[in-house]
């Protein structure tokens, strides 16, 4: 293992595993499909419910509005937004409806994506062929990444939209976005950067990289769990956006209870739609302000040693490794070319280790809790799976 790697271990972050309950029973490897659930955001849950026994319905003005502008706030510090740039969702499908139903197809009928995206960001668009919208799909040439120049190829002047994932969930290539949101601006297109798979452990500055729009949730780096995304939303594009999809927190008087009126609101929340789950939004500032306390550089940096560990150790036994071999374009997210994934998973849970599987492979997922302790173990009990059949 390289010396930069080694000298990024970061084992002061160790220290949080107590943090986390499923860390004491189970080897837990699956950040990429569900974080871990902390101690902290158990104790916001708990505030919510105490909220709801001490206030009742007085709630919502006494504390949660402000606690879901205090959520945005955290969110939008980790990417470097504003917080007036951030709307809520309860998924990234709904933030993308919102987002489907604002753009004007009429001179711009081309949606360019990749084939490698999960299937949510191609659906959106796929459903609206019959509206007209040409769906354009970027090829990739070994199932791993998406070179920059396939998609910018598909990129012209009839193009509405680039959306691109920033991290593919098939193999944890990080996508090289500024060539590609060059491009896209000098063609007249916008670009919508699907962050689920990065924001919280590949740093991202949305203003230095000039993103129209991110879409991202809590579900998975954020350690936040279901029930809540974010949506952002360019400063100076969000007066240009009006949505056929609305709700009366996207209004902009939403206590007025005007049923004869519509008028959207100056900011990002102009997007939202109805009231959000509260229970998901404490949920999600507990992880949040883990995030914001660790850093996302030092969730990187530490990630990379793992994910260089655990390639090392896959590799020494000959197994083929489907995820980038550049420590520089590959998130945490490794993935192993092995027969029967779905039984070997099955055989880990078994032991108490958890991993995922996708066709053909077997899918590891370190974070920033993880250890090479445990890491070891998961590729051994693999080789016994394998010796064993």
């Amino acid at each position: 293992m390289s010396s930069s790697l080694l000298s990024a271990e970061h084992p002061e972050l160790l220290t949080y595993r107590k943090e986390f309950p499923i860390l004491q029973r189970k080897i837990y490897l699956n950040s990429c499909s569900l974080g871990a659930l902390s101690r902290r955001s158990l104790a916001a849950l708990d505030q919510f419910t105490e909220d709801w026994n001490n206030w009742g319905a007085h709630a919502w003005y006494e504390l949660w509005l402000g606690k879901i502008a205090e959520v945005k706030e955290k969110f939008a510090q980790i990417i470097n937004a504003k917080p007036a740039e951030i709307a809520l969702a309860p998924n990234v499908s709904s933030a993308l409806s919102a987002i489907g139903t604002a753009l004007d197809y009429r001179q711009r009928a081309r949606i360019v994506v990749s084939e490698l995206d999960f299937p949510t960001l191609t659906y959106q668009w796929l459903v609206k062929e019959r509206l007209g919208v040409e769906v354009v799909f970027a090829p990739s040439p070994d199932r791993i990444t998406v070179p920059p120049e396939h998609i910018i190829a598909a990129i012209d002047d009839r193009t509405a939209l680039v959306a691109i994932s920033r991290v593919f969930y098939t193999s944890g290539y990080i996508q090289d976005l500024p060539p590609i949101i060059e491009a896209a601006h000098r063609h007249g297109a916008l670009v919508l950067v699907d962050d689920y798979q990065g924001t919280g452990q590949v740093p991202i500055d949305v203003h230095a990289l000039n993103v129209d729009i991110l879409v991202t949730g809590t579900l998975k780096w954020l350690m936040g769990g279901p029930g809540l995304a974010f949506l952002y939303v360019r400063e100076d594009l969000v007066p240009q956006l009006h949505p056929t999809v609305a709700g009366w927190f996207g209004h902009r008087h939403q206590f007025a209870f005007d049923n004869r009126h519509f008028a959207f609101r100056d900011d990002a929340a102009r997007l939202e739609a109805g009231t959000p789950a509260m229970p998901a939004v404490f949920l999600a500032s507990g992880g949040l302000d883990i995030v914001r306390e660790i850093g996302v550089q030092r969730i990187r940096e530490r990630t990379q040693f793992l994910t260089a560990d655990l390639i090392e150790r896959a590799q020494a036994h000959g197994w083929t490794v489907k995820s980038p071999a550049d420590p520089t374009r590959r998130a945490s997210i490794v993935m192993l070319q092995l027969d029967h994934p779905e039984a070997i998973v099955a055989r880990l849970i078994e032991r108490n280790i958890i991993v995922d599987h996708r066709p053909g492979l077997v899918r590891v997922s370190p974070s920033f809790y993880n250890t090479v302790e445990e890491q070891a173990q998961l590729v051994d009990e693999v080789a016994n799976i394998l010796k064993k059949g």
